[in-house]
């Protein structure tokens, strides 16, 4: 049936006015939203300036801190020297070596090389590296991963005293012999005997990260450094950030590490160990940690499936989930994460630590909140920040 000309009209007017009174009330919608969104923030600046200010100190070396929340960076302060010598403050763009962050890194690459169907998360160390005993055959690419290997840690086969003869000024002399990722997969390929049955229990372990940098190695003919240069760092845009090996690349905004020692500020940048990788190795910015957050809740890198398996609880043989204390509460572990829970709400996280630098990443994917923590002053209350950073953000 067809209407009338008048009718018509009168029905056209009235879809016209409701469409204009629905568009009214969207944009006021999205104003109230945008409003609240700024006054969120507004409020947000004050109390995590407060929290920081606890740790601000004078003369000293410092923080960069940065909260994300809904795929924006809400907060981000910075304070503090980078270097106390030259004076030299931290920005955004300085570089700070990220210690065992490093770790999500090395787990991203195998996961990369798991999609190129270069390897399988149940295949042996002894299919890569056959120089292993044949203890090798037990132990597999998850294992490794889920830190439930049974690798003794190499600094306890080398006998090193961590202590502050250890760590010395990024100006001191090198030491006789400086420590490559080559030499502890030989070292730890000597050992005839594991700690315990692979996959029984969760023991964190260094030298299982060692080992998959230089798998990756292996798989790819490349060096550790320009695979994840090339497959991570520059498709993210991540241009300041990059491994340190025993070529000794120029880190060109560098944060030297600083560690308190009779009541004085001392540079502690240095030790024998800092050319080995896969465990450790990265420098980064908060900018760029920004961009690699981001690239996390995206497909850019891996498959969801399996980007999923890296925030998933690693099991032990008895088919328990794996729990640990290495944090200061309850986690379990996925690949190169630490996962946890914050007010019900699931966590994925990190810590590192090593010569003067303690780095921290803690996010929140179902509330989109993720806090960021570098520090280049041995500051052990970094996991405790990012963490309190989190919850205010989520009030």
């Amino acid at each position: 049936m067809k209407f009338s000309g008048v009718i018509a009209r009168r029905l056209i007017t009235r879809r016209i006015a409701t469409i204009k009174i629905r568009a009214m009330m969207a944009g006021c919608m999205l104003l109230a939203a945008s409003a609240c969104v700024s006054v969120q923030a507004q409020t947000l600046t004050p109390r995590l300036n407060k929290l920081l200010d606890a740790w601000k100190e004078k003369n000293a070396p410092g923080m960069a801190a940065t909260l994300v929340r809904n795929g924006r960076i809400e907060y981000r302060r910075v304070f503090g020297f980078a270097d106390l010598g030259a004076r030299t403050p931290i920005t955004p763009d300085t570089q700070f070596l990220l210690a065992s962050l490093t770790k999500q890194f090395t787990a991203m690459a195998i996961m990369i090389l798991a999609e190129r169907h270069k390897l399988q998360f149940d295949d042996t160390l002894a299919k890569f590296c056959p120089e292993f005993p044949a203890y090798a055959r037990t132990i597999t690419i998850r294992n490794l991963l889920n830190h439930t290997a049974g690798l003794t840690q190499y600094d306890d086969i080398l006998g090193v005293k961590l202590d502050e003869n250890y760590f010395r000024s990024s100006k001191s002399p090198p030491a006789a012999h400086e420590l490559t990722s080559a030499e502890v997969l030989q070292l730890l390929s000597r050992q005839e005997k594991l700690r315990f049955t692979p996959g029984d229990k969760f023991e964190y372990s260094d030298s299982a990260y060692v080992v998959l940098g230089q798998i990756v190695e292996r798989l790819t003919g490349e060096r550790y450094a320009e695979f994840l240069k090339e497959t991570i760092f520059d498709p993210l845009g991540m241009h300041d950030t990059l491994v340190v090996d025993e070529r000794k690349q120029k880190v060109p905004r560098l944060a030297l590490g600083y560690a308190k020692r009779d009541g004085k500020w001392r540079d502690v940048t240095y030790s024998p160990e800092n050319a080995v990788y896969g465990e450790d190795g990265i420098y980064s910015t908060i900018n760029d940690l920004y961009k690699w957050d981001q690239a996390l809740s995206t497909e850019r890198l891996v498959s969801p499936a399996t980007l999923e398996m890296a925030f998933a609880p690693g099991h032990t043989n008895d088919g328990k989930e794996i729990r640990t204390d290495v944090l200061t509460h309850p986690s379990s572990y996925g690949f190169g994460w630490f996962l946890s829970e914050l007010h019900g709400e699931k966590v994925v996280e990190h810590s590192g630590g090593w010569s003067g630098y303690a780095t921290h990443i803690l996010r929140v994917p179902s509330r989109q909140i993720t806090a960021i923590v570098l520090t280049n002053s041995s500051n052990g209350d970094v996991p405790d920040i990012a963490e309190q950073m989190a919850e205010i953000a989520m009030r």
